[in-house]
């Protein structure tokens, strides 16, 4: 009888983790099943084997081993994870539909923690419901003039969300582009102290954020997986309390802060991203999107290509046997119209050369047009262009910095700024029409009422003399006497 494996000594975990991985990629039923019930720290099959940057379970999803998945899933393989070469979860790399079948089988209960992958984005109907639901619940906080409740929800997330959360998962065995080492966490702490004490979130807020790519890694993944469904009372809530409530200050306290309209962007932007087919289903022409997270952009479409891999499609992860692209290069060109979508933070950014433009979460966008490059040449990159959703009309009423409704007819940045100076000198001319014809009204009324009480006074005059011309009345006298006329005056 084998006798169980110790996991205390370093060397001997990665032979096992060597041994294991090899017999998943080989598909060595036999041996996995011997070899599984004598590891002393089960938690090995999630560890990452270092010369190729996976895990047994995407080794055996990778390679199509339907059985072996079955098996490494009954043991607590850990969905997540994701490979250091490719940034992958074992789900999407499987090649075929029954193998991801088996995750949702698979899928723990009331667990956002392992998941099989993220859903960055929200497609439907009723996204601008949405929105609007998030914004009405974080306004009750939206005042700048109470600094101890500022200070309050910051000590919060400095308490719980840095001191607390963020250290549990640096030392969880997930992920190595989550872990977090003390020290940046001490920055990142430092920034939140002395927005408390300068009184301005905005400017450390984004120093924190464009620090370190842990920070704002962690920080969407959790806007992306929690924060939407706390809003939703159609789902069940049941990840940490705590944990949200950090990160509806985090989005509160940005969106109302007194000094965004300086930061207000409207424009064109790009965004480059590595996206597995999963993620472009998401994106259907016409189609209307709500991001669940900050979403980082630049103004430079040279930055956005180098996040999104450009040129560099033929080097994307492919499947082994029939060489079918598992990940794509895409490049998204936004358009901004709305004054409250996006904040053009370059001169508070730590990483000044990638001109960023920050979307805040919960906007709602319109895919416009869609075009594979790649089909045409393998290097190329997919095309997405987006344009932020107008407003309804309840959305402007209750912010009082809307643009016009006739914003979606825009196409472009030029035509853009061309179309609101001509609407601006409509509306002028129109002004100066309407005030013309109200002075016009205004002295034909008066002359009217003027002549006339002239005209009435004069006729009463006339009417007067004419009275007392008439009150004179003839008589005659009687036979007999001289026929003298008397006047009798009435």
């Amino acid at each position: 009888m084998l006798s169980p494996f110790s996991s205390a000594d370093d060397n001997n975990d990665s032979y096992i983790i060597d041994l294991l991985y090899n017999w998943c990629k080989e598909n060595e039923i036999e041996k996995v099943r011997s070899l599984l019930p004598f590891i002393g720290n089960i938690n090995i099959i999630n560890k990452i084997q270092n010369s190729t940057g996976s895990t047994c379970l995407h080794v055996a999803c990778y390679y199509g081993h339907r059985d072996m998945v079955q098996i490494l899933l009954e043991y607590g393989a850990l969905h997540s994870i994701r490979n250091l070469r490719h940034n992958l979860t074992s789900y999407e790399e499987a090649p075929t539909d029954d193998i991801k079948q088996l995750f949702l089988e698979h899928r723990k209960i009331f667990s956002h923690d392992d998941y099989d992958y993220i859903e960055w984005s929200v497609v439907g109907d009723d996204l601008l419901g949405k929105r609007r639901e998030f914004r009405e619940a974080i306004d009750l906080y939206k005042t700048y003039d109470n600094h101890h409740l500022v200070s309050k929800l910051l000590a919060e997330v400095i308490h719980y969300y840095l001191n607390e959360y963020l250290v549990n998962q640096s030392n969880d065995i997930g992920n190595r582009e989550d872990q977090i080492t003390r020290k940046q966490i001490e920055t990142i702490e430092a920034y939140f102290k002395e927005a408390i004490e300068k009184q301005d979130y905005l400017t450390y807020f984004i120093k924190a954020y464009t620090l370190t790519i842990f920070f704002y890694q962690v920080l969407n993944k959790n806007l992306a997986l929690y924060i939407l469904e706390y809003f939703d009372e159609t789902k069940t809530f049941s990840s940490n309390y705590r944990l949200v409530n950090c990160l509806v200050h985090i989005v509160r306290l940005l969106i109302y802060h007194p000094n965004l309209p300086q930061y207000r962007y409207q424009g064109v932007c790009y965004r480059g991203m590595r996206v597995t087919q999963h993620d472009l289903d998401q994106y259907q022409l016409n189609q209307h999107i709500l991001n669940r997270a900050f979403l980082s952009t630049s103004t430079d479409r040279e930055v956005a290509a180098m996040f999104a891999g450009e040129g560099q499609q033929s080097q994307m992860r492919y499947t082994p046997k029939n060489h079918c692209a598992l990940q794509y290069s895409c490049l998204c060109q936004y358009l901004i119209k709305q004054n409250s979508t996006a904040m053009h933070i370059q001169s508070l950014s730590m990483r000044q050369d990638e001109k960023e433009v920050l979307i805040v979460p919960f906007t709602v966008f319109k895919v416009m047009a869609i075009k594979r490059n790649y089909l045409d040449n393998l290097t190329a990159s997919i095309s997405i262009s987006i344009d932020d959703k107008k407003e309804t009309e309840s959305d402007k009423e209750s912010r009082s910095s809307s643009l016009s409704s006739s914003d979606n007819d825009i196409k472009d940045t030029e035509d853009y700024v061309k179309f609101k100076q001509r609407t601006y000198i409509l509306y002028g001319i129109i002004g100066f029409f309407i005030l013309a014809i109200i002075l016009v009204l205004t002295f034909t009324f008066i002359f009217i009422f003027v002549v006339k009480r002239n005209s009435t006074k004069n006729t009463l005059n006339n009417a007067m003399t004419l009275s007392e011309t008439n009150d004179t009345i003839d008589y005659e006298s009687p036979p007999g006497r001289n026929n003298t006329t008397k006047r009798l005056k009435m």
